[in-house]
């Protein structure tokens, strides 16, 4: 395999793996994005602590199961125990 070829194939997949990761980036966003709309559209009040938690999680699973949590939780309060107790059975926090 010539120089140029090698270039080639070493730049496109760097490309590919450059796209993968802008979609799991995007992906990530938009779930933090509608567990945000949820809380706020539930919880009004939801506290600045709780945002600020979910602003900087990066594991989708994660905000996956804390949304979850925030559909079934009457107040803040039990979506907190309920969010905290799901990352606790995996082993996080």
């Amino acid at each position: 395999m010539n120089s140029v070829t090698s270039l080639m194939e070493w730049k496109n997949q760097g490309r590919a793996e450059g796209f993968a990761e802008g979609m799991a980036m995007g992906m990530l966003e938009a779930r933090r994005s509608d567990l945000l709309k949820l809380l706020r559209v539930k919880f009004p009040e939801a506290p600045y602590e709780i945002t600020g938690s979910i602003r900087g999680m990066t594991d989708i699973d994660q905000v996956g199961r804390w949304f979850e949590a925030a559909l079934v939780a009457p107040n803040t309060d039990l979506f907190r125990i309920m969010a905290n107790d799901a990352d606790n059975r995996l082993g996080r926090r």
